[in-house]
């Protein structure tokens, strides 16, 4: 059986393959650790989502350009601008793809469903893989969006989205609040129990392990966050090596993925941002 995909204007859908798939099922799949229901808006713009954590403390926002899909086609006032779907549900459909399959989501109009195909390249004559196609119902729902300015934080500075998952891991043994710590002298990260403490080092004198630093001058800045956000947010990495943190007084902090890049106009980018609320604290040290 072969799965054709044929351009419809009456037929909204989406096609990937290859590492834009595997980065499209690793954001999606993970969503389900973050909130309950996706709902994804479509425009001439391309895909975008936005959705809050389960307690609220903290926001995720997807952006993928119409150009960063391999086929991409949505109507204005034909096609629905927004559809929610389970995000567990979702998750567990894209985890039935093999890895030799492309990926093809579509609906028509204003749908009860979507329709997510999981298609097959013929070898020697034959699909290497059995065709698959799920349909998922929606999810009528109440969604707001919400703006987020622009910010000038007052610390920022990239690390290696694996070395900052491994050393959260080791930090969450003792706490469930991770400690940061900012000024123009050092960076470092801290947990603190009844059973012990952990205290890393990200940059000093001695060491540097950032991939840049851009501070306020004269600042000190300690924040508390929640260890099991920075795991959720942590999980992924697979998106991009390295992660932007940025940081301000009494302002969610920003954790931002870095998958810009330079030789790629914008509505061929890939944008996965997540915002943090600190937690509150009767101590109040900079």
């Amino acid at each position: 059986m072969i799965i054709m995909i044929i351009p419809i204007t009456l037929i909204m859908h989406l096609l990937l393959e290859g590492n834009k798939l595997q980065q499209f099922c690793d954001i999606i799949g993970n969503c389900k650790y973050l909130c309950e229901v996706i709902t994804f808006n479509f425009s001439e713009d391309g895909l975008y989502s936005q959705g809050m954590t389960f307690d609220h403390c903290g926001i995720f926002e997807l952006k993928m350009g119409p150009h960063w899909f391999m086929d991409y086609e949505w109507e204005a006032g034909v096609d629905a601008a927004e559809i929610s779907v389970s995000s567990e549900f979702l998750s567990k459909i894209l985890s039935a793809r093999q890895v030799s399959q492309h990926l093809a989501i579509k609906y028509s109009g204003k749908p009860d469903h979507v329709t997510i195909i999981f298609g097959s390249t013929k070898a020697h004559g034959k699909n290497q893989e059995f065709p698959k196609e799920f349909s998922l119902s929606l999810i009528d729902v109440d969604h707001e969006k919400l703006t987020i300015p622009e910010m000038e934080y007052s610390a920022d500075f990239g690390i290696g989205s694996k070395a900052l998952q491994v050393t959260n891991d080791q930090l969450s043994l003792f706490n469930e609040t991770l400690t940061i710590h900012c000024s123009e002298d050092k960076i470092y990260l801290q947990s603190k129990g009844t059973e012990g403490q952990l205290k890393v080092t990200l940059f000093d004198e001695k060491c540097e392990h950032i991939t840049e630093y851009a501070v306020e001058e004269d600042l000190s800045l300690t924040l508390d966050f929640s260890i099991k956000h920075f795991n959720s947010f942590c999980r992924f990495l697979k998106v991009s090596d390295c992660v932007n943190l940025s940081f301000k007084k009494d302002i969610p902090m920003k954790f931002e993925y870095v998958t810009e890049q330079e030789d790629k106009e914008a509505d061929e980018q890939l944008k996965l941002v997540f915002y943090l609320a600190p937690k509150i604290s009767d101590d109040d040290d900079e």
